[in-house]
């Protein structure tokens, strides 16, 4: 290869590395009905109306989620915030791949890596887990240069992570620290410049805190509770079953051989710019835990969705070992992973995309098959290899950050959540709640939004996030008027979560009417509204039954009361339970349950919502038998004579549990 065509193909590849860092701005263009869009929507209503976190509003994403989203809040500040921030990480992966891209003597295979790693679709659209990358590869920047500007951007990127996604920053936030400790202990910083660097990091939180109207300690405790409950309530395998969990499996597993296979060269090799053992070990831990945390959230809900990501973050990981001065035996085995993390992903796409070209072209990011066959009928060819490429060219990072278009749902969606119009004169001149997700009804009809702290049913894992939603319905500031619906979710038995919200709206709300929205030809949407008592009339007294251990797996009798029952099973995890909710998913449990009619039906449960305590004894499957327990206080709904639990798994759970059953009498 002559020395033109060289220097040709190095600026090609140079601009292909930079289009593909330059995404367009990460915002929706529209809304969308549904779970995952409800709550992105109301962290956007959330900032707008100036809600505290941690106290009105409590999440995994903070008062800075919408960066992770695209539903920006209104006004020209957000627009600028998300504009300035996403320039800084666009700029600090720039940085990383230059400094990596120096260690190699010809730049063109460095930068095609670049591509691969980056490609099909944006690397940088999971904002917590770019942030994370870019976290770890500064702190190898310092630990191979020792200069400051290094543990400058750290802090920064460390900041903003906690208000964009607690779960992720508080792994955060003590690699952070631990790391500040580390370079201490070695004399890479003085003591003192570490002490501040903390004290300067500590300081800024709280500022950010009283500026991003965000309650520190609640957020912190909260964040901590939604973190644990969601091993357990959110543990699922959606369409990776049979031979395709068989195939993830392998691919897995080949994987951490190759990971093991690197690292062990990595230790092998002398890098000059690395004192010793406790540099390397240093460098090695930090990337398995960016494998670990980016395993346990593709695999903790398991989905092709989120395998996909597993495999887009693993190959940009191990990268990040490329920062270092490196044999060609260690380069080359890095090369592998890269392309063997790029065959794993793109094979699953090509699973994803109905296994055809034009498909694939056409699904940048993966979709339902469904959603796939309408996407590629409005588009042309050229349009799918544009998708595949890149959805917008480079400038319109720049020209979409300050776009006039409002974010809006498409008509159909207005359709489908138009209340009547008599019910939306009476739902305006109060606040309004929805339960258990679908916050399209409230933004739709312009409703006020006035939410419970955990601003979704299926996210009350546990006693204490039930108890703050109790709390909100019987404090002042409850909203006027819910909107409830009871709908499936997963495999669970829904009318267990929010147990004692559930006995806070019987306590101070009636039920007022029920709504019929037409979403097609053969289905109606029904929600129940109910409003706020002018005066507590209603109370309830508890009358405890027992208190008792008993066998996990017997049958339990439940008493025979046209009262409620609200019972606690504190049933707890074995050893194996334990280390198995650790490596991969916890142990499920399933609850059988026998009618006073005689039928029976079998739902699985959570462990966290059981010990925080459920409403036990009332049959509440759909939106009928729901305003039967709402309008009779569960009197006239069909009891649950007894419940047996089970498992696949028993050797997943203590074999005797506690039980608390009481009485609640209104």
């Amino acid at each position: 290869m002559n020395q033109t065509l060289k220097k040709r193909l190095t600026w090609a590849a140079w601009i292909w590395m930079v289009f593909m860092l330059m995404p367009a701005f990460q915002r929706s263009q529209v809304y969308t009905i549904g779970l995952d869009s409800s709550w992105a929507i109301a962290l956007k209503m959330a900032v707008e109306q100036n809600l505290h976190f941690g106290q009105d509003f409590i999440f995994t994403y903070g008062s800075l989620g919408f960066l992770n989203t695209g539903y920006l809040p209104e006004g020209i500040n957000y627009q600028l915030i998300t504009f300035l921030f996403y320039l800084l990480v666009q700029v600090g992966f720039i940085v990383l791949i230059v400094k990596i891209i120096k260690g190699f003597e010809s730049k063109l295979i460095p930068l095609l890596l670049v591509g691969l790693l980056f490609f099909p679709y944006r690397f940088i659209s999971d904002v917590s887990f770019s942030l994370l990358m870019l976290q770890i590869g500064f702190l190898y920047l310092f630990l191979k240069e020792k200069k400051a500007y290094s543990l400058v951007v750290v802090s920064v990127i460390t900041i903003i992570a906690f208000f964009v996604k607690l779960n992720l920053s508080l792994i955060m936030l003590i690699i952070w620290f631990g790391s500040l400790v580390f370079f201490a202990t070695k004399h890479y910083l003085s003591v003192r410049l570490s002490i501040g660097l903390l004290a300067l990091t500590v300081v800024l939180l709280f500022a950010l805190a009283q500026i991003l109207h965000t309650d520190l300690m609640i957020y912190l405790v909260s964040g901590v509770k939604l973190i644990d409950g969601y091993i357990d309530a959110q543990a699922t395998m959606t369409d990776i079953q049979g031979e395709r969990i068989v195939w993830v499996a392998s691919a897995l597993m080949i994987l951490v051989a190759l990971f093991l296979w690197t690292i062990w060269e990595y230790l092998q090799q002398t890098a000059p710019k690395l004192n010793n053992l406790s540099d390397k070990l240093y460098v090695i831990f930090l990337i398995a835990i960016a494998l670990f945390l980016s395993y346990k959230q593709a695999f903790a809900s398991m989905s092709s969705f989120n395998l996909y990501g597993f495999f887009l973050f693993f190959p940009a990981a191990m990268a990040l070992l490329l920062l270092f001065e490196s044999s060609a035996k260690l380069k080359l085995r890095i090369i592998v992973v890269i392309l063997c993390s790029f065959l794993f992903r793109n094979t699953l796409h090509w699973y994803w995309s109905d296994h055809t070209v034009k498909g694939y072209l056409f699904s940048v990011f993966p979709k339902s098959k469904s959603d796939l066959k309408n996407w590629r009928n409005k588009k042309s060819v050229s349009d799918g290899i544009m998708t595949f490429v890149g959805s917008s060219p480079v400038m319109k990072f720049f020209t979409n950050s300050f776009e006039k278009e409002k974010i809006d749902f498409s008509q159909d969606e207005k359709n489908k959540r138009a209340l009547p119009a008599y019910a939306k004169e009476y739902l305006k001149k109060g606040s309004v709640d929805i339960l258990p997700w679908e916050i399209s009804y409230l933004a739709i009809n312009q409703l006020n939004y006035n939410p419970r702290p955990i601003i979704q049913t299926y996210q009350a894992y546990s006693g204490y996030l039930d108890s703050l939603n109790a709390q909100k319905y019987q404090s002042p500031t409850a909203p006027d008027y819910l909107l409830y619906q009871e709908l499936p979710y997963r495999e669970q038995y829904f009318f267990w979560d929010e147990g004692q919200t559930k006995l806070s709206i019987l306590k101070g709300y009636d039920v007022k009417d029920s709504l019929y929205v037409k979403q097609d030809e053969k289905s109606v949407d029904s929600l129940l509204v109910m409003e706020k008592r002018k005066v507590q009339t209603t109370s309830f007294t508890e009358k405890a039954i027992s208190s008792k251990t008993i066998k996990t797996f017997e049958t339990m009798d439940l008493p025979s009361t046209s009262n409620i029952l609200f019972v606690k099973w504190n049933v707890e995890y074995s050893l194996m339970g334990k280390l198995l909710r650790i490596a991969f998913q916890p142990p499920y449990l399933y609850a059988n349950f026998t009618y006073s009619d005689g039928q029976k039906e079998r739902f699985r449960v959570v462990p966290s919502v059981l010990k925080g305590g459920v409403i036990a004894n009332k049959r509440v499957r759909n939106n009928l038998e729901a305003f039967t327990f709402f309008n009779t206080n569960g009197k006239n709904n069909v009891s649950i004579k007894s419940i047996k639990f089970e498992t696949p798994y028993p050797w997943g759970f203590d074999s005797n549990c506690t039980v608390e059953v009481k009485e609640v009498i209104f």
